[in-house]
């Protein structure tokens, strides 16, 4: 193991035990067989991959506790069986997940590469959208597929992720995940996630050739709260930081992702999805699509994650793509 290594897994060991027991350079140089000055050179190694290193002349170097750093070895040793399954890929920030995984995609990579980042430069929702992902305070994952599937069922990869989203959240949430169809994770009123699946058609078979699902959770609010424009909606997993939640988070959300994928059920989560959206009853505005603009009654969600509502004129209809928008408190 290489010095830098060896010292961050030390450090953070400590931190995410809660102890924030110093670690003297004294003690790191005879552990590691190496000088104090490459102790101190692998620190500044550390702190230029993003981990707030506190340093004391008298007692050493530890983790800062207001920080919550995304880690390969922190999200592999989260994935339990699924650890030697997934090809990971760990950054604190990028442009796109969902971009760099649909360039890897094209360039063949297997199946479940998984792509993690902290923050995003030109995240994108639905629509072409922004999808904001200010400060190093989010988990933001694409994952690569290559399903043997019609184009017609790639839409139920979204749905999977949203019900894999809400069972990794649901042990460390204020409040409990519900989705809002077809795409968004809410908590106490407050949207924390977006899910975006893209993909390409294999000319050939008429199928799929790869799909690529990201996931963009806001886990901590960014300083300075949430940009004006989406401060009404927009909400936060947690309110501390504390590290390791992050890893715990993308793995969770990665290893709930894949065994709702490869059930042999699929696509079992159907009943599941359908109890943790909150639309039902609701009145709600169509925005794109042949019924865009008209507010509709939402009566239920079909087999295929369509959703089912009633029109104004009293007959009921399937929305298959577009959004809806409902007005919500806050």
């Amino acid at each position: 193991m290489a010095l830098k290594d060896g010292i961050r897994a030390r450090l953070l060991q400590g931190s995410r035990a809660g102890a924030g027991d110093w670690l003297s350079g004294e003690d790191l140089s005879r552990e590691f067989g190496v000088s104090r000055t490459a102790v101190w050179k692998a620190v500044e190694g550390i702190r230029s991959e993003g981990f707030a290193v506190e340093s004391s002349r008298n007692r050493g170097y530890r983790l800062a506790a207001d920080q919550d750093a995304l880690t390969e070895e922190g999200i592999l040793g989260n994935l339990l069986e699924y650890s030697t399954d997934v090809h990971l890929s760990v950054e604190k920030r990028t442009g796109s997940t969902n971009a760099d995984a649909k360039m890897l995609a094209e360039a063949g990579a297997p199946e479940l590469t998984c792509l993690v980042a902290g923050e995003q430069t030109a995240g994108r929702g639905r629509r072409g959208r922004p999808f904001f992902s200010l400060g190093d305070t989010g988990v933001y994952l694409s994952i690569v597929l290559r399903p043997h599937w019609s184009l017609d069922r790639a839409a139920l990869i979204t749905g999977a992720a949203a019900v894999a989203v809400c069972r990794a959240l649901d042990p460390m949430a204020s409040g409990e995940p519900r989705i809002k169809w077809v795409n968004d994770i809410y908590i106490a009123g407050r949207k924390v996630c977006g899910i975006l699946t893209e993909g390409s058609a294999d000319l050939e078979t008429g199928g799929l050739a790869y799909a690529v699902v990201g996931i963009g959770v806001n886990v901590y609010e960014p300083d300075g709260g949430f940009p004006e424009e989406i401060s009404r909606r927009a909400g936060a997993v947690l309110t501390r930081k504390r590290q390791g939640m992050r890893d715990a988070i993308a793995a969770r959300i990665i290893r709930e992702f894949i065994g709702i994928y490869r059930d042999a059920a699929w696509p079992g989560f159907i009943g599941e999805y359908r109890s943790r959206s909150f639309l039902l009853g609701e009145s709600v505005e169509v925005v794109g699509g042949s019924h865009d603009g008209e507010t509709v009654s939402v009566i239920g969600i079909d087999d295929a994650l369509g959703l089912r509502v009633r029109l104004p004129d009293g007959s009921s209809a399937v929305l298959r793509s577009g959004e809806v928008s409902l007005r919500l408190e806050g």
